[in-house]
């Protein structure tokens, strides 16, 4: 065997190799590693379709916009997907990992949909994404919190931790991390003695609190079983909103 077949060899083992674990890593693709979100496309156009979502053999499932008569004309979407505040214009999808030049498949349901790629689409992992929001769960003043909490990514009854609501009905974490089904929570100080009660806490305070939170412990919970979401968007809030 001369030395160009051997090296022919060579790149075609390369290039099987690559297929595989291309396809390998499409297969093991669950649909919640990535968020689109979507922004609306123009400040001054308020009344267009901004976006249109489609089934997988083309047709229009629905169109995401506002109009005077019928108002936001999606209600296709609601309890659908994982954030959805059409008041606000803020809508964002559980998405397969973009391909270059095709539609991105988002989740809808347990169904995926086409949406067409544009600039006012932003596409994170799931863990980028949710660090941007907090995460308060629901529950009555000073009783147990409806969740199991536990101290590493593993469902182990022996080692459930119980936490109880705050007093004033809400207990704050940061979403420090995914992995999988499991998201890795740190419980955020009690920050009202730093700013006025009526305060918008920007960006750089928010850092601030971060980086107070870290003597914190941490906590790991079960946002996700499958395709059933069990952490609501009611329990998330997007920090620079407030």
């Amino acid at each position: 065997m001369n030395k160009i077949t051997t090296a022919l060899l060579g790149l075609l083992t390369l290039l099987c190799v690559s297929c595989r674990s291309t396809k390998q890593e499409q297969s093991n693709d669950s649909g919640y590693d990535f968020i689109a979100s979507l922004f609306h496309p123009s400040e001054t156009d308020t009344t267009s379709i901004f976006y249109t979502l489609k089934n997988p053999d083309g047709t229009v499932y629905c169109n995401i916009g506002y109009s005077d008569e019928e108002g936001f004309s999606d209600s296709l979407l609601s309890e659908k997907i994982f954030i959805y505040f059409p008041d606000s214009e803020i809508y964002a999808f559980f998405c397969k990992k973009p391909e270059e030049g095709k539609p991105i498949e988002v989740r809808v349901g347990n169904e995926w949909k086409l949406l067409e790629r544009a600039p006012s689409i932003h596409v994170d992992s799931t863990s980028k994404y949710l660090q941007d929001y907090m995460f308060s769960p629901l529950g009555m003043q000073n009783e147990p919190l409806d969740i199991d909490f536990y101290p590493s990514p593993k469902a182990d009854p022996a080692k459930k931790i119980t936490l109880k609501q705050d007093s004033f009905g809400m207990k704050d974490f940061f979403v420090r991390e995914i992995q999988g089904e499991w998201m890795k929570l740190q419980q955020c100080i009690d920050y009202g003695p730093l700013y006025a009660e009526d305060a918008i806490v920007d960006e750089e305070g928010w850092e601030k609190i971060s980086k107070l939170s870290e003597q914190n412990p941490t906590y790991w919970i079960r946002w996700r079983k499958g395709d059933k979401i069990l952490t609501p968007q009611t329990e998330f809030y997007f920090k620079y909103g407030c």
